[in-house]
């Protein structure tokens, strides 16, 4: 593709010795958080719904892929092409039942199938089932990767009822904490209750991260609106009472959802 060939030329003249002197200074290391903010700039382009913006986004995370691989070439350990055979060769081993003779007619199937050929034709093999989680994963991502990955294994409850049981348990015992006012066990409990959350979010096929960052955008969005509401009101936010701050707050719901 002659798009994909002139970004890769892009990026090897930006490192060139004539290039950009930001870009040609940046190693694996420096360009970490980049990648990690142009991975969720990219999430939130998704949960925006906007394909304009999703299509820039992507095309910035393609970016930081080719500027990992240019600087791998220059080191002599590999290049873009050897990216893009690995991961071709990869989907081609762990789809069998698409370029193969096996038989996964489920998703349910084609993640145990996954799973199988990691740990036999890959020998991706760990001491403990929940190895190889990346550690710098968000929190709720990595406790609702934690979940699926002992799901698999049996350990799990048997219907979303059970799971609402757990939650209501561990709410319980949150308030319990509360009560007695025990900081450290309040902080436990919370914890606790957050990962019978994340179990009932896997419960209804819902990605907890996902969840909370729209909860997020949607009570920033209306305290943005509540903002402006007050200044229409000639409302100071910072000594409103509470009783004018709920009626703005529901309006700005009513505004904007």
């Amino acid at each position: 593709m002659q798009e994909f060939d002139d970004l890769v030329a892009i990026m090897a003249r930006l490192r060139a010795e004539n290039g950009c002197e930001w870009d040609r200074i940046q190693t694996h290391e420096s360009l970490r958080q980049y990648l990690l903010e142009e991975s969720h700039e990219v999430v939130e382009a998704i949960t925006h719904g906007q394909p304009e913006e999703l299509c820039e986004e992507l095309g910035d995370l393609v970016l930081q892929v080719l500027f990992h691989a240019r600087i791998a070439e220059e080191a002599g350990q590999f290049d873009i092409s050897d990216v893009l055979r690995s991961i071709s060769e990869k989907m081609i081993r762990r789809h069998p039942h698409v370029f193969g003779d096996a038989v996964a007619e489920t998703p349910e199937a084609v993640a145990t199938q996954w799973e199988h050929i990691k740990k036999t034709v890959e020998n991706r093999t760990h001491d403990s089932l929940i190895d190889g989680i990346p550690g710098g994963f968000p929190s709720l991502l990595r406790a609702a990767k934690v979940s699926r990955k002992i799901a698999r294994a049996g350990f799990d409850w048997t219907s979303r009822e059970h799971v609402m049981e757990k939650v209501d348990e561990e709410i319980d015992e949150l308030k319990s904490a509360i009560t007695e006012e025990n900081p450290s066990a309040i902080e436990h409990e919370l914890g606790d209750v957050f990962l019978a959350l994340v179990n009932l979010a896997r419960f209804l096929d819902i990605q907890p991260e996902t969840a909370v960052m729209k909860a997020n955008s949607r009570f920033e969005l209306r305290f943005r609106t509540l903002e402006k509401l007050a200044i229409k009101s000639g409302i100071s936010i910072e000594s409103a009472d509470m009783e004018t701050l709920d009626r703005l707050w529901v309006e700005s719901k009513k505004q904007v959802g």
